[in-house]
C-alpha cells in the first residue's frame, strides 16, 4: 500500500513550483520532510533526489514568504 503522507523519490514531482497554490506547496513540503524522517530511518540518509526536492520547496517557501512581506509592508505603509 503506498503511503499518502510521503513523497517517494521515484513519485512524480511538479517541475514548475510557481504554478501551485501555497497549500500545494506546503503540502508537498510536509510529505517531502516525512520521507526524510522515514529515509533516515531506513537507510541512516536521505536520497539526493529527497533533498533535492526539499531544497527546491525550501527556496519556493522562503520566496513566497519574502513577496509575502514585501507586499505586506507596502499594503501598512499606505495606512
Amino acid at each position: 500500500m503506498k503511503d499518502k503522507t510521503r513523497l517517494a523519490p521515484e513519485d512524480p514531482f511538479p517541475k514548475d513550483l510557481d504554478s501551485l497554490a501555497d497549500g500545494e506547496v506546503e503540502v508537498l513540503n510536509s510529505k517531502v520532510h516525512r520521507q526524510i524522517d522515514e529515509e533516515y530511518v531506513e537507510e541512516g540518509q536521505p536520497d539526493p533526489e529527497t533533498e533535492f526536492r526539499k531544497e527546491e520547496l525550501d527556496e519556493e517557501l522562503d520566496e513566497r514568504d519574502d513577496e509575502d512581506n514585501s507586499s505586506g509592508e507596502k499594503d501598512s505603509a499606505a495606512h
